[in-house]
């Protein structure tokens, strides 16, 4: 079915009333005929009024800092690189870089999955220590009120303790909510998996109400992936924290899950959330995944947190005076102090980066350009026998900062290639400043259809403008008047060569629009964006001009 696009407005509106109408027929089905007469009962005997309110206060502070710290609705977006935990040096990435998002995707993304295993962990843990009712209001211990503050505080702590042990500059509060799914996983797996479907349910009908109809382009695009995209390390910090902290709660009430259900809610937590996912870098945009042995490593993780339930009296074998989930735990335990020596060692180098050239200063931030520039904040941290495997070369926008210990790719090579501009957010908590990084080039006619590039990156802020790059010349393909035409850039925009015999005959700046100019006895015309090659009763065209279009009033 095919729909008109002045139709479109009010199909958009009749989806939305179906939804709406499919939504009540779910609920009355649920209410009416559910054989549970109290189905809110069991969350009030352990919650307060039924609610989690720790959940809900995390959920508002988080959202809080990503639209009034970080400006998340500001122009530009939120600045994150000023919000990552880059060092020990810099304690103001560490204080807010586990509850600071990189864009709104990112924040949206972890409020649903608080919202999805928070309330597990918080029903676990309880407002009522017993039962409702058996509340004493004389010991923080009793006291919901206290309870419901002790979670909230206790998920800062955890959050401050991944930007402090976690190697690698960090930003989310995913490693926050992997502890509260590794929390309900131990205490409630059943429920936990549940939760694992119901974030898609609930992702799902989100997108539904916010585009109940979409138009899709097919586009080439470049696309990076998923698993590439996450803080692994941050993510199984996590992750093994809440379910440290879950199994010295079990122990202590001395009630025990089925251990079938631990394993198997571990085991699809960590395959849904791409936790075999064990990837090194091989450029800016290339990454090598080690498929086979990150999934061993999920298989041996889901049954060592397994095993921490086990009764501390349950031998590992039965001659053996080792407590098998004594092992298990000092196991898992040992991971995350290896995490943690690893993230102090790295946290606590402070390096000058390398600008590598012309860049725009930003008080104590700097934005440039550069290709095949090593990363120095991956080979910042010295391992003399894997020193190589340290070291990644990448190309694109970087942003650097000497007094935060900050570098960082913010746009690659081949990102601002495809859209033609950046823009760059930077600051901290106290301001926010932007610059907008702009390439343009001539694509000159190559073999097969191909492309020779040849381009300029610029870099604006504040009303000034200064040229970051400039690659090297690119020759077309076709030969007129037994010459190769070339194209290269200059200070001011480009300029036509022609060379015979690899010599240089003649350069001269490429015309105006709808201009002509003559260079080695060959008459060049630029019509609108593409230049043309004319001799005899030879016209060919050499190269198109691109760029975004908000680079126009500096290059014509």
């Amino acid at each position: 079915m095919v729909v008109g696009t002045e139709l479109e407005p009010l199909f958009e509106l009749a989806s939305l009333g179906l939804l709406i109408v499919a939504l009540l027929v779910s609920s009355v089905v649920l209410m009416r005929y559910s054989q549970d007469e109290r189905p809110l009962a069991p969350l009030r005997e352990r919650l307060v009024l039924g609610v989690p309110w720790g959940t809900m206060i995390v959920m508002a502070l988080v959202y809080a800092i990503y639209l009034y710290v970080q400006g998340g609705d500001e122009w530009g977006g939120p600045i994150s690189v000023g919000f990552r935990s880059w060092s020990l040096w810099y304690p103001q990435g560490i204080f807010f870089s586990s509850f600071s998002h990189a864009g709104k995707s990112h924040v949206i993304g972890n409020l649903l999955g608080t919202l999805a295993f928070a309330p597990v962990a918080e029903y676990a843990w309880s407002h009522y220590p017993r039962q409702r009712g058996s509340q004493s209001f004389g010991s923080w211990r009793t006291n919901p009120f206290a309870r419901i503050a002790i979670f909230v505080v206790g998920v800062f702590l955890v959050g401050l303790a991944g930007a402090l042990l976690v190697p690698g500059a960090v930003i989310g509060f995913s490693g926050v909510v992997f502890a509260f799914a590794g929390f309900g996983i131990v205490t409630r797996p059943i429920t936990t998996v549940l939760a694992i479907v119901g974030i898609q349910v609930v992702s799902l009908l989100r997108r539904a109400f916010l585009t109940p109809l979409e138009v899709a382009v097919a586009e080439p695009d470049l696309v990076t992936p998923s698993w590439a995209n996450t803080a692994l390390q941050g993510h199984l910090f996590g992750l093994l924290v809440g379910v440290v902290l879950a199994s010295l709660l079990v122990q202590a009430r001395g009630k025990w899950p089925d251990l079938r259900h631990i394993w198997f809610a571990a085991l699809v937590f960590a395959v849904s959330r791409s936790m075999h996912a064990l990837y090194w870098y091989r450029g800016a945009d290339e990454f090598l995944f080690f498929r086979a042995i990150g999934t061993a490593g999920v298989l041996v993780m889901a049954s060592l947190i397994a095993l921490t339930v086990l009764s501390w009296e349950e031998p590992l074998f039965e001659a053996s005076d080792m407590s098998a989930g004594h092992v298990a735990l000092g196991m898992l335990l040992a991971v995350v102090c290896a995490l943690s020596l690893v993230g102090v060692g790295y946290n606590l180098v402070s390096f000058t980066p390398d600008q590598g050239g012309d860049g725009i200063e930003v008080r104590d931030y700097t934005v440039t350009y550069d290709e095949d520039a090593e990363n120095e904040y991956i080979s910042l941290f010295e391992v003399p026998i894997v020193r190589e495997s340290l070291t990644v070369n990448m190309s694109g926008v970087i942003v650097t900062s000497d007094e935060r210990n900050v570098w960082a790719l913010e746009t690659s090579k081949e990102t601002l290639a495809q859209y033609g501009g950046s823009l760059v957010v930077v600051g901290d908590a106290g301001w926010r400043e932007t610059v907008y990084v702009n390439r343009t080039e001539w694509a000159l006619a190559a073999k097969n259809g191909n492309t020779n590039e040849t381009y300029k990156v610029y870099g604006s802020h504040d009303g000034s403008r200064e040229l970051l790059y400039t690659s090297e010349p690119a020759i077309a393909e076709p030969v007129v008047n037994d010459s190769r035409i070339g194209v290269a850039p200059t200070e001011e925009f480009y300029e036509v060569v022609v060379a015979q015999n690899q010599s240089v005959v003649d350069t001269a700046p490429i015309p105006g629009h709808n201009e002509t100019v003559e260079v080695g006895g060959i008459r060049f015309v630029r019509e609108e964006q593409t230049l043309y090659a004319v001799h005899e009763r030879t016209k060919l065209a050499v190269g198109t001009y691109r760029t975004n279009g908000q680079i126009e009033t500096f290059d014509s």
